[in-house]
């Protein structure tokens, strides 16, 4: 029986060198580096310290005013080096110096911090630009939560500590939202083998619920037909326009004459870079057609003087209270009306889900959800249908007798 040679991987050493190049800068300066010596071969990160060849002896920085601090940093820089090789060991794998060379530089280690492991996946990744926003608002606030966490420390414990963190701070939606967010770093981490278990295999995230109320066809009709001036009328017509089309507060307020092509608003949307075609000449019997006219086929004469979103909802509080709306409306309850009373017409979801803008049919289905008086009109009309239907016929049958 042959033998098997056994590949030995030897432990890698560690110490700081100062001007391997043998050249100074123009201050007169070195540059202090980590040498990593595995066998006979070397690797070198650079420290981006430079510093005179006086201030240099026996491995660390001398006479200068901060020179503790610095040896501090070096020696702490060393130290995050082989933490990663350590971490490496513990799991079973032994690091090689290119393996150690891209796991640091790359933050994609089991060592690596967890906000830098998950801007370098975002970075690498073509997800949209509000997207990458969120994910770094996710990993400063993971940072508030527990300040210099590793990825490897993710572990169910962690999560659920998280997640009641989070209930005393957020609001649901936004509690689903970054949890989501987390759970797709931690199946990026597992797909790179940095971690072996996946605490969200156990761990499930809620689904988000409906945001705000939207006003039943009956008020939407009672709205149309306030009696309203000045900014008041501006600001009902403007939530109208939402009504009308589903467009966002950011998008009405950008919203101009070139958006308009044909029967149809064709726009980039603000929040999220995706183009939105609305056929709004067909939608709620042509109703933003008149609503343009209103303002001479120019929204813009609209929207010029209310572009603070704050006073917006506070105005109409005042006006959808009017209309025995929730108190609790925003601006957002526009598109929420908007796609509710288009499900509640038979509009299909999809076609919906591609007028609003979003990427996902769960989003979407967010603002499914009929209330009870919704559902028990419906059932009446649906009763009242098939009771004239079987009348009808009963009619019949006693004609032909």
């Amino acid at each position: 029986m042959p033998i098997q040679k056994i590949k030995i991987i030897q432990k890698i050493r560690y110490r700081l060198v100062f001007n391997r190049a043998h050249r100074l800068n123009q201050r007169g300066e070195g540059l202090i580096q980590v040498e990593c010596q595995q066998g006979k071969r070397k690797i070198y990160f650079s420290t981006h310290t430079y510093v005179k060849p006086a201030n240099w002896s026996h491995g660390c920085i001398v006479g200068t005013m901060n020179d503790d601090a610095m040896n501090y940093a070096l020696y702490a820089m060393i130290q995050n080096i082989e933490h990663i090789e350590l971490e490496y060991m513990r799991r079973g794998v032994f690091v090689t110096l290119s393996m150690l060379k891209e796991a640091y530089r790359e933050h994609l280690s089991p060592a690596a911090k967890l906000q830098d492991f998950g801007m370098e996946v975002v970075s690498q990744s073509d997800r949209k630009q509000l997207t990458k926003m969120n994910y770094k608002t996710l990993l400063n606030n993971i940072e508030c939560f527990r300040k210099g966490v590793l990825v490897t420390d993710i572990d169910y414990s962690f999560v659920c500590a998280y997640d009641k963190w989070l209930r005393d701070r957020v609001g649901h939606n936004t509690r689903v939202s970054r949890l989501r967010l987390l759970r797709a770093l931690i199946y990026e981490a597992k797909r790179r083998d940095i971690i072996d278990q996946n605490p969200f295999d156990r761990f499930k995230i809620q689904q988000m619920t409906s945001k705000k109320g939207y006003l039943t066809a009956q008020q939407l009709r009672q709205l149309e037909q306030l009696r309203l001036t000045g900014r008041e009328e501006k600001v009902r017509d403007a939530f109208l326009i939402g009504c009308y089309t589903g467009l966002r507060y950011s998008d009405i307020i950008s919203l101009r004459k070139q958006h308009f092509q044909g029967d149809w608003i064709v726009k980039q949307m603000v929040k999220t870079g995706f183009v939105v075609e609305i056929p709004y000449t067909r939608l709620f019997d042509g109703k933003m057609v008149t609503l343009l006219r209103k303002y001479g086929d120019d929204i813009g004469n609209l929207t010029k003087d209310i572009n603070d979103n704050h006073s917006v909802n506070v105005t109409l509080k005042r006006i959808l209270e009017e209309v025995q709306a929730d108190g609790k409306s925003t601006f957002h309850t526009s598109r929420h009306t908007f796609a509710t009373l288009l499900l509640q017409q038979g509009v299909d979801m999809t076609a919906i889900q591609k007028m609003l803008g979003h990427q996902k049919i769960t989003t979407t289905q967010i603002y499914s959800e009929v209330d009870r008086d919704t559902l028990i009109n419906q059932l009446f009309t649906q009763e009242h249908k098939n009771y004239k239907r079987n009348g009808k016929v009963k009619r019949n049958r006693d004609t032909d007798q």
